[in-house]
């Protein structure tokens, strides 16, 4: 059948748990600056099984083929068409190049010192799976990657409260304005996602869980996106009745498998239950990457195919894994010093230009809010936060759901590591005030530069408190002082 439930049995050991200590301080993520970040060789001493710009690896990853994937694809094709998702089973792609177990321990590895799991796509064998998938994606959905790329590690085990390393709650991956136009004449939807597990995906460690296209009724058509209007909720409206739930579909997911689906699937991951040790072996998390496909028509790649396929330069892993950081900051929460290092690979002279002109505006404006979320200030959220295509109940602010929103008011979880040294406060305050001052270098480029009107309109909720300096001036507006080249710090 399609929906395979896994083995028990497990043929690998258990995924060593994330919260072991280190053994190599130096190597946590507090201690390195964007020169180290953009060294091979410290990813490969992290997890020395990947590769890391490898190009005798790169050279042997090929695109799967053949007739057999045609069909395969075909298949798929048609029952997105229908239920705008399908799965993949992991019997129906020859994986090559693509260690799925070594990615499932080098996520592991990336947490323990600091990282989020998306810094995997720091290692070729990341791309190699984008790479292996392309043509069976295109042929199923017509779209090209276009680099927007999450990793997670989901473990039920985890009961620290946080949602650094929870799944997302229901959403649609893009909120349009015109909905049926993001689908072409023949039905296909113009963007889609592509999500492979790494470990197996059941409901006791967290799998997606979807409402088929027959039972959405914005699906096509688009939705209400007042998030004040709970009476026009798209999940409301697909769930009007208690019978309605029985057309949530969760999608149990052998590792290798690839479930894909439209940007207008709702769609979410549960949280797991963790298994009783009375009951058998303990519950592994479950590890998966996903990556995004779309019609440039709809939605540009987020750096240039030419210069990033199939392997993008380091360099461009940094930024980008870096910009996706800062654009989901309310979902993955970082401190101020990571900030910097994240603004610091963003703007790093090597990738200047790399970043598609909207994406990074994208990310430059939420860098000015995660910068003051760092810093203990509140911006609200108006108009002008949302990302491509608007927003609604459902969706929130992003592709994604931020489920912050939903918390706000909650205490933080800090994410470092919980054995790793305490930072000094003295140096807290400055990586604070440098995130700041760096955001205040970001709107004011953007004001005076040709794109300076739309991201005013962007920042006007953020200005009150969090945009105006000590006297009470706009940090949008000049002032004698700023013509003047210097900036007071704010403490």
């Amino acid at each position: 059948t399609e929906y395979e439930t896994p083995a028990v049995e497990m043929s690998d050991p258990p995924l060593p748990s994330p919260r072991e200590p280190i053994q190599n301080t130096s190597w946590h993520a507090r201690e390195v600056d964007l020169a180290r970040v953009l060294q091979p060789g410290y990813w490969r001493e992290l997890c020395p099984s990947l590769h890391v710009c490898d190009e005798a690896f790169q050279a042997s990853v090929r695109p799967m083929v053949g007739a057999a994937l045609e069909e395969v694809a075909d298949d798929a094709r048609e029952r997105i068409l229908r239920d705008g998702y399908t799965k993949i089973p992991a019997a129906c792609l020859p994986w090559k190049s693509v260690a799925h177990r070594e990615l499932a321990l080098a996520c592991v590895q990336l947490i323990r010192h600091g990282w989020n799991p998306s810094f995997l796509l720091m290692y070729d064998e990341a791309w190699s799976i984008a790479h292996e998938l392309s043509d069976v994606v295109l042929r199923a959905t017509g779209n090209r990657l276009n680099f927007d790329a999450l990793c997670w590690h989901v473990d039920p085990y985890d009961d620290l409260g946080d949602d650094e390393h929870t799944a997302f709650s229901p959403h649609r991956d893009r909120q349009p304005d015109d909905s049926p136009a993001t689908f072409r004449p023949d039905g296909t939807a113009m963007y889609a996602t592509a999500w492979v597990a790494l470990t197996d995906a059941t409901p006791e460690n967290s799998c997606l869980y979807v409402i088929p296209r027959p039972r959405d009724p914005g699906y096509f058509e688009g939705d209400d996106d007042d998030p004040c209007n709970a009476d026009a909720d798209p999940l409301r409206l697909c769930l009007p009745h208690k019978e309605a739930y029985q057309h949530i579909t969760a999608i149990i997911a052998e590792t290798g498998s690839v479930v894909v689906f439209t940007h207008r699937v709702i769609h979410w991951g549960s949280r797991g239950t963790p298994r009783s040790s009375k009951l058998g072996p303990r519950t592994p998390p479950r590890v998966c990457v996903s990556f995004g496909f779309a019609d440039d028509a709809y939605e540009p790649a987020y750096v240039d195919r030419a210069r990033n396929l199939p392997f993008p330069p380091l360099c461009n892993r940094a930024a980008l894994v870096s910009a996706q950081m800062i654009a989901y900051h309310e979902r993955f929460r970082s401190s101020a010093r990571m900030l910097r290092l994240f603004h610091d690979a963003v703007t790093h002279p090597g990738v200047d230009g790399a970043l598609e002109r909207e994406y990074r505006k994208k990310v430059m404006y939420e860098y000015v809010q995660a910068a003051a979320a760092a810093a203990g200030k509140k911006g609200t959220r108006g108009k002008g936060s949302s990302t491509r295509g608007g927003n609604n109940s459902l969706v929130g602010n992003g592709r994604k759901t931020r489920e912050a929103e939903a918390e706000e008011g909650a205490e933080e979880d800090d994410d470092d590591d919980d054995d790793a040294e305490v930072e000094d406060d003295t140096d807290d305050d400055d990586a604070d005030d440098d995130a700041m001052d760096r955001a205040m270098d970001a709107m004011l480029d953007a004001k005076m530069n040709e794109d300076g009107d739309d991201f005013h309109d962007d920042f006007d909720d953020l200005e009150d408190g969090v945009l105006e300096d000590e006297d009470g001036f706009s940090l949008l507006e000049p002032t004698p002082r700023l013509h003047a080249g210097k900036k007071k710090r704010r403490r």
